[in-house]
């Protein structure tokens, strides 16, 4: 269970606008998409919006100038607020596309995601503003609540969204990681050359150090950088593992320990889990691991 490439991640809360983001959605029915194209069409010309479509029908409409410079770029993290609406047409004429508020919840409070410019969708949108920007991003069905629509019925099936979003500003991951140390109070014992950030929390300078090829028991806890509660630990139990059968990172910051020693270690995403993510784990996602070395054998 502790092998760090096949880990069971418990779940983690996520917001709202989770849903909001294409999974392994497969389009059956281009009529649907095709409808929604024309009905966010019509919904933006009604509305005035002045905006272009991607081709995968998601709709940006710039809103409000933040008159910054800085543009969001792949793999970076988003910090946004948004209100969700859900489209949809007039039961009188059915040529009149409405919307209905559905949700104001981060209205002002602040939401995170990664960028991945690869998926379809929110990020389309994302990536075509700047910082202090606001906007509408109108989405087809398919990224937003698909066939079957939220579960609390105000979002009906197969029904299009906007979104108005504030994008507030992008972090690049050393970005997140300095602010995140800053926050925390963590001075790092090393900044290694690749990036990992080693924050040796007991010393034992009696403890035997490692070599290559031992059996390693450890204790570990990690967790993503804005999260409050871990995705795995060892709890009270241990961890058995050889260096260089874990993730770059989390073996790299072993091999800096002795036996009876404890560090926390934050890693950008290339050390963990990189452009693909796991589990739970989205893609580019700096991680922080709270390490202990009880035995090497």
């Amino acid at each position: 269970m502790r092998n760090l490439y096949l880990l069971i991640f418990s779940s983690l809360l996520v917001s709202s606008l989770a849903s909001c983001h294409k999974e392994d959605v497969v389009l059956s029915d281009d009529t649907i998409l095709q409808s929604n194209k024309d009905d966010i069409q019509n919904y933006a010309n009604s509305k005035g919006l002045s905006g272009t479509s991607t081709p995968t029908g998601v709709y940006v409409a710039l809103t409000q100038s933040g008159g910054s410079t800085v543009t969001p770029g792949n793999g970076q993290e988003a910090e946004y607020s948004y209100t969700l609406y859900a489209l949809s047409r007039s039961t009188s004429n059915a040529s009149v596309v409405t919307d209905k508020l559905v949700d104001s919840t981060f209205a002002t409070k602040s939401t995170y995601t990664y960028l991945v410019a690869t998926n379809p969708g929110l990020t389309e949108g994302l990536l075509r503003m700047h910082e202090g920007d606001k906007a509408a991003i109108l989405l087809p069905s398919i990224y937003a609540f698909g066939t079957t629509g939220s579960t609390d019925g105000a979002v009906l099936p197969n029904s299009p969204v906007r979104l108005d979003i504030n994008l507030k500003r992008v972090r690049t991951e050393d970005q997140q990681i300095n602010e995140y140390m800053t926050a925390n109070k963590l001075t790092p014992t090393e900044v290694t050359i690749t990036g990992l950030r080693f924050i040796r929390t007991l010393g034992n300078s009696t403890g035997n150090t490692p070599t290559t090829g031992q059996t390693l028991t450890v204790k570990y806890r990690g967790q993503l950088l804005r999260a409050t509660s871990a995705f795995d630990s060892t709890g009270t139990g241990t961890y058995s593992t050889v260096v260089g059968q874990s993730i770059p990172g989390f073996d790299e910051g072993l091999s800096k320990l002795k036996v009876g020693e404890k560090a926390t270690i934050i890693m950008p995403s290339k050390l963990g889990y990189g452009s693909t993510g796991q589990g739970v784990i989205p893609p580019y996602a700096p991680m922080r691991f709270d390490i202990e070395l009880i035995l090497a054998q």
